[in-house]
């Protein structure tokens, strides 16, 4: 029997956003917040670190080399797009995240199985673009989405169709695990539901930053 897919797709600047929102509200620096790449990783992976596709579109800090390596170390080549490589065929970091994720359903089209999908951009359906117009097709062709957000700044569409059709997690309940401030606050270690399969990565569990 072949093996489903998993295949994650983050957003980061939308993510970020989302993130300093929250510290914000918690009353902490928000220059000084980070996003805790290793950790992030191990939640959207459901603990298993495992995937088989991943496609990360925004800032990279120098500190995210060492989870990158790690995962070429495993077989699978990471797409990294950085807002400064933008050009040709890519117009925004969205439209190029979009486009590897019509490459990779092509990939995969004989054995559809799970988009992992980062963000809370629903906008641009009535006008056939943008995330929540690709993956409701995606959908028809027999993918499985689970979708990991900011409810703060969630699109209202993109959220509804995620929960009747998927999963909805709200990354509010895991901020104190997937963010730290510099110089002060660690994250705490990641709390995991429920396990997802795909290529085998490290699974020892991330430290704090």
């Amino acid at each position: 029997m072949r093996k489903k897919p998993v295949c994650i797709y983050v957003d980061d600047s939308n993510i970020y956003i989302g993130a300093q929102t929250i510290a914000g509200k918690n009353h902490e620096d928000t220059h000084a917040m980070r996003l805790a790449f290793d950790h992030f990783l191990f939640l959207i992976t459901a603990g298993t670190m495992t995937f088989d596709e991943l496609v990360w579109g925004g800032s990279m800090p120098p500190e995210t080399e060492a989870v990158w390596e790690s995962i070429r170390k495993q077989g699978i080549e990471p797409e990294l797009i950085q807002r400064q490589s933008i050009e040709g065929e890519f117009n925004t970091v969205d439209q190029a995240i979009q486009l590897m994720m019509y490459r990779h359903m092509r990939k995969h089209r004989d054995s559809p199985g799970t988009i992992v999908l980062c963000t809370g951009d629903g906008a641009g359906y009535q006008h056939e673009k943008g995330f929540l117009y690709d993956i409701t097709g995606f959908i028809e062709d027999g993918w499985d989405i689970v979708l990991y957000s900011w409810d703060i700044i969630c699109h209202k569409q993109l959220k509804a169709f995620a929960r009747e059709h998927g999963q909805y997690i709200k990354l509010e309940d895991h901020y104190a695990s997937i963010t730290f401030i510099k110089h002060g606050r660690h994250a705490s270690p990641v709390k995991i539901k429920k396990p997802r399969t795909g290529k085998k990565l490290n699974s020892d569990m991330p430290g704090g930053e």
